[in-house]
């Protein structure tokens, strides 16, 4: 019965098969949404002009708890 709770739980995410703490699942997500909320922020920040790199740089100065 354990194992069918675990399986819920991890169901209604991304990568449902990976084995892993309800804490720790739970922080990827808060991660990955805070990731996805700077790179919107940043994407309608930058010119029209700019290309990857410019995007990496700016993610990694303002992705940072």
């Amino acid at each position: 019965m354990a194992h069918e709770q675990r399986q819920e739980t991890a169901a209604d995410g991304p990568a449902p098969d990976l084995m892993m703490p309800p804490a720790r699942r739970a922080a990827a997500k808060a991660h990955a949404a805070m990731l996805s909320q700077a790179a919107g922020k940043i994407a309608s920040q930058l010119p029209l002009g700019a290309d990857v790199d410019d995007f990496r740089r700016l993610l990694s100065t303002q992705a940072k708890p």
